[in-house]
């Protein structure tokens, strides 16, 4: 193996690595959400932020022997690549479950606000014209 291709590997087993603490992140706040739990959604939200900036600092592309198999055809590759992609995917359809839960929830806080404001008044004490004065007495 030629030191080029163990680094590529090397590289590719990082990318990949990396994509999937990213997908298993987003399953964790999903998870977090559905348990109300802000604290561990707040942490696995830097998470995914932190590894994002790694993702789209990093120089990764798929290698030319894959790009190049449309055109010429099925050709000699590792299986590195394919995995990549399948990571990316499952992300992907992680994501739209997350985006989609998201949405839910701020609908949901939306009309919980609404409700509050429109019925909340009747749960506050009638304000007199006149302040009541409150003395704290305590007998010994």
């Amino acid at each position: 193996m030629l030191k080029s291709d163990a680094s590529g590997t090397q590289e590719h087993l990082e990318h990949l690595a990396q994509v999937r603490a990213l997908a298993q992140s987003v399953a964790d706040s999903i998870s977090a959400i559905e348990q109300n739990d802000l604290k561990r959604f707040e942490i696995h939200l830097a998470t995914q932020e932190r590894l994002c900036n790694r993702l789209t600092g990093s120089k990764w592309i798929l290698p030319s022997t894959a790009r190049d198999e449309a055109v010429d055809g099925p050709a000699l590759r590792t299986s590195m690549p394919e995995e990549i992609r399948s990571a990316y995917i499952a992300l992907g359809r992680l994501n739209r479950t997350y985006a989609a839960l998201l949405r839910r929830v701020r609908k949901s806080a939306e009309t919980i606000i609404a409700l509050y404001r429109s019925h909340g008044e009747g749960y506050l004490p009638e304000p007199s014209g006149m302040r009541q004065r409150h003395t704290w007495s305590c007998e010994v």
